[in-house]
């Protein structure tokens, strides 16, 4: 194993191919502009920027920066990708891959996007002004996204794409200012834990599956609803999670045997939780519900169980207009417990 200095002018895919990179090297990247695309076939090639200046920009004109097909153990890391057509990386038929550290931005298409891949961990990387950021397509399988932030962009911020994407995992993610939804989750068996959606245009949007799971995520400031498990969603399981200060519904259930546990729904323009007429055998325990408009709870569905929530009413002359006044301020907790 060896580290190989690259530069710009480096065609780092050839050199990839070539009998001069072994698996296990690692590709050090000096900083500058790098105008090129590269492709990686070879397992467990290392990329990494020697420091923040090394920078990809496909100056509007190239397509993908990183392709990782049918690769495992690539990592990519601390690198710079900007302005390319379609995404900045792609990971197809691959395993066990490390995205770590990268900013990408002003992508026309996803900043990462994972088609038919398994166990990849993507971790730490910076999102802004991409079509849609971090997106998992058909037969992504066991994949871990952490603690990765996507700003402002023109649709979805995490998303898992079809019903064969399963037992994924996002945890620790940050969604702020989407003109789409913070998450849209669709299969089954994956896990949303002590994600932050913020200031986009729903929060968390759950279809076709079953047995996924979101536990301790903070919700707020969503221009339509903040929590939806949409049709025939079956066993869903939410807990602990807070939803403040949004726009419609707090929490909107149309799902089938559903477990809905401690969660907290205050200060929404619309009704803190509604279990739809098409929702059924649901369980609502323990939820907290605070001052929502025009009612807490509403409960349209058949057998479903409501046992111990509580359901607190505005205080005289208050609404949830007096108390969220800031909560488009990013990153800033809204609700009577804000700072």
């Amino acid at each position: 194993m060896a580290v190989i200095e690259v530069t710009p002018q480096t065609n780092i895919s050839a050199l990839i191919a070539s009998g001069d990179v072994n698996e296990g090297d690692v590709l050090l990247l000096e900083e500058g502009i790098y105008f090129q695309t590269v492709t990686i076939r070879k397992n467990n090639i290392r990329l990494v920027a020697k420091g923040p200046g090394a920078i990809f920009d496909g100056k509007a004109t190239l397509f993908t920066a990183f392709s990782l097909l049918n690769v495992v153990g690539v990592v990519i890391e601390g690198i710079h990708i900007r302005h390319y057509r379609d995404d900045g990386i792609f990971i197809q038929a691959g395993s066990a891959n490390r995205i770590l550290n990268n900013r990408i931005n002003n992508m026309v298409d996803f900043a990462i996007d994972i088609i038919g891949s398994t166990a990849n961990l993507i971790w730490k990387n910076h999102i802004q002004d991409c079509r849609s950021g971090i997106r998992l397509g058909s037969g992504s399988i066991s994949n871990w996204i952490i603690d990765n932030t996507v700003r402002e962009c023109f649709s979805t911020a995490f998303s898992i794409f079809q019903a064969t994407a399963v037992n994924n995992a996002f945890i620790s993610n940050k969604a702020i200012g989407s003109r789409g939804n913070g998450f849209t989750m669709i299969g089954s068996n994956n896990l949303l834990m002590d994600n932050l959606s913020i200031d986009n245009d729903q929060g968390v949007s759950v279809f076709d599956g079953s047995h996924s799971l979101a536990i301790g995520n903070r919700i707020q400031a969503t221009r339509l609803n903040a929590f939806t498990v949409f049709n025939e969603y079956q066993n869903y399981f939410a807990g602990e999670n807070q939803l403040e200060c949004n726009g419609r519904i707090g929490i909107n259930i149309i799902g089938e045997f559903g477990i809905f546990l401690n969660n907290e729904s205050s200060y929404n323009a619309d009704t803190g939780m509604t279990l739809a007429s098409a929702s059924r055998a649901n369980l609502v325990k323990g939820s907290k519900l605070v001052c929502n408009i025009p009612q807490n709870m509403v409960d349209s569905g058949s057998d479903n169980n409501l046992i111990d929530n509580t359901d607190r009413p505005c205080e005289p002359c208050q609404s949830p207009e007096d108390i969220c006044g800031h909560c488009q301020d990013k990153e800033r907790k809204c609700g009577r417990g804000s700072n």
